[in-house]
């Protein structure tokens, strides 16, 4: 009983997978195409009884046919677990070059609206005319302010508030935010290997 129980111990069971090992080792006694070694050594550890040599090859054959199929499952998940390592390497890098796409258009499309806006012959005249305009009307509603007025005081007061609409009115709106946003663009570009 002990014997028994330490050989299935040993020989790793038995179990439903098993039926096609132990039909392989069948067919290899029936046809004598036995593993030369494993029929050798099983024989040696049987004291040549013939009888006991194929009870000891079936065992260790079966033990050697487990540890193959072993040996190729654990192949195939390996083989798996690289598969799944290289879809996600290769999702991340499609998401990469999608942001980097979307990051290139953004860069074009604040590129065009600088250009357009800001630096383009025509919105440099186009600023030319409205600081002119601001200035003309400027000094005309200072001069009114300080002619029509009867209080010099109010009338300097009236006249500063105007001076900083005034200023204010030469200052270039959402240049300088559309340039930081194409900085930081351009520096994320760089970060993805994007040439900037």
């Amino acid at each position: 009983m002990l014997k028994q129980l330490l050989d299935r111990a040993w020989s790793g069971g038995t179990s439903p997978h098993d039926s096609e090992i132990y039909a392989l080792i069948h067919k290899e006694l029936s046809s004598g195409g036995m593993d030369a070694v494993l029929w050798t050594k099983a024989i040696a550890v049987s004291d040549g009884n013939n009888e006991k040599a194929k009870s000891r090859y079936i065992e260790m054959r079966a033990n050697a046919l487990r540890k193959a199929r072993k040996q190729v499952q654990d192949f195939a998940k390996q083989t798996q677990r690289e598969q799944r390592a290289i879809e996600r390497q290769n999702a991340e890098q499609e998401r990469l070059r999608q942001e980097l796409n979307s990051l290139k258009q953004r860069e074009a499309s604040i590129d065009s609206k600088l250009w357009r806006e800001f630096t383009s012959p025509d919105a440099k005249k186009r600023k030319r005319k409205k600081q002119l305009r601001n200035t003309v009307v400027f000094i005309a509603l200072s001069l009114a302010i300080y002619f029509l007025s009867t209080d010099e005081g109010l009338a300097i007061l009236a006249i500063t508030f105007a001076f900083f609409f005034w200023i204010l009115s030469l200052a270039t709106y959402g240049k300088y935010e559309l340039e930081n946003e194409l900085k930081s663009i351009r520096s994320r570009i760089v970060g993805l290997g994007g040439n900037a």
